[in-house]
C-alpha cells in the first residue's frame, strides 16, 4: 500500500515594477486572501519593534498594499497593531517609521497593544516559559491575523522573521524576564518558537524589499532584494527567508548550517507549527531568477 502523499504548502516569491505589483503577485501565487469573508475583522501585524527605518521595521509601503488587498475582501474592520520593545511606545515607533501614516491612509484602525489588557497564557509545550507569558487581549477580536515580518538577521536570535514576529504580541516584561535572560541558542530559539503556540496567523506576507544580511534587528548591513514572500505557513516562510539570506550571502551562523537546523525552526517543527521538510514546500516565483538556488538551500 502506498503512503499518502504529503500535503504541500505554497510559498510565493515575487518582484514587480512597484511594491504594489510585488505584493499582489506574491499573494496571488500563494493562493490569495479568499479566506477573508465579508464582514470579518482582520488584524495586520507588522514588525514595529523599534523606531528604526525599514528593514529595521516593516516597509510602510508593504503595509499599505497589504491593507489595500485586505479591503478588497470586504471585511468589516482592518486593524494594524503591535507592541514595540519596552524602551519606547508603539505610538512613537509607528509615527517615526511611517507605519502609522501608511495604516491610516489605507483606512485601517491602529491599535497599540500596551493600551489594552494582557492575558496570561501557558500553552502546553511552552517548556521554556516558566509560568507562561502574557499576550495582548486583542487576540480575541480578529477573525484572521496576517503577519508582516521582515527578512533580516538578528544579533541574538540569528534571524527574525515570522516566528519571532510573535514577540510583538506579548507583554514586554516577559521579553525581559525570559528572552533577554536567555540569549544563548538553542534555548533562545526554542523560546521564540514556543510563543507561537498562543497564536496562529492565517497568512504571512514577508517584506524583503530591503533586508539585513548581518547585524539586526535595528541596524545592520543592508541589501535590496526587492522581494515579497507570501504563504499560509510560518515555518515554510522562515526557511524560505533563511534560504534567501544564504543565497544573498549572510552570517556564518546561517551559512554554516541547514535552514532546518536553526533552533527556531527545529523547535517549531517539533511543536507541529507547520511544514516538516522541503518536500512539503511548493515554491512559486514571479521574476525570481534565483528561485532554483533558493530551492536548493531548502533541501540542504
Amino acid at each position: 500500500m502506498e503512503a499518502p502523499a504529503q500535503k504541500k504548502v505554497t510559498v510565493g516569491l515575487a518582484r514587480g515594477d512597484s511594491v504594489r505589483d510585488a505584493v499582489t503577485q506574491a499573494v496571488g501565487l500563494a493562493g490569495g486572501l479568499s479566506f477573508i469573508k465579508p464582514g470579518q475583522t482582520v488584524l495586520v501585524k507588522p514588525n514595529v519593534n523599534s523606531a528604526d527605518p525599514y528593514p529595521g521595521t516593516t516597509n510602510p509601503q508593504v503595509l499599505y498594499e497589504v491593507v489595500r488587498l485586505v479591503w478588497e475582501r470586504d471585511p468589516r474592520r482592518v486593524v494594524v497593531g503591535d507592541r514595540s520593545w519596552y524602551r519606547e511606545t508603539t505610538r512613537n515607533c509607528m509615527k517615526k517609521t511611517g507605519i502609522y501614516d501608511a495604516a491610516t491612509e489605507a483606512r485601517a484602525e491602529v491599535v497599540y497593544f500596551e493600551d489594552g489588557p494582557w492575558e496570561r497564557v501557558k500553552p502546553e509545550g511552552a517548556s521554556h516559559w516558566n509560568g507562561g507569558f502574557s499576550v495582548t487581549g486583542f487576540l480575541s477580536v480578529p477573525d484572521h491575523i496576517i503577519t508582516l515580518p521582515v527578512i533580516k538577521t538578528h544579533y541574538l536570535a540569528t534571524f527574525t522573521m515570522s516566528l519571532k514576529n510573535a514577540i510583538g504580541l506579548i507583554d514586554p516584561r516577559d521579553r525581559v524576564q525570559t528572552l533577554h535572560g536567555s540569549h544563548a541558542e538553542p534555548r533562545f530559539g526554542s523560546a521564540i518558537a514556543e510563543l507561537n503556540l498562543a497564536v496562529t496567523p492565517r497568512f504571512v506576507i514577508m517584506d524583503g524589499t530591503r533586508a539585513f544580511v548581518s547585524g539586526g534587528p535595528f541596524t545592520g548591513e543592508v541589501v535590496e532584494p526587492g522581494l515579497i514572500v507570501a504563504t499560509s505557513d510560518r515555518i515554510a516562510n522562515d526557511v524560505v527567508g533563511l534560504a534567501i539570506l544564504k543565497v544573498l550571502g549572510t552570517t556564518a551562523a546561517i551559512m554554516g548550517k541547514s535552514v532546518w537546523e536553526q533552533p527556531q525552526i527545529k523547535r517549531a517543527v517539533e511543536l507541529g507549527l507547520g511544514v516538516k521538510g522541503a518536500a512539503q514546500i511548493d515554491l512559486k516565483g514571479h521574476r525570481v531568477p534565483e528561485l532554483d538556488l533558493i530551492r536548493k538551500q531548502l533541501e540542504g
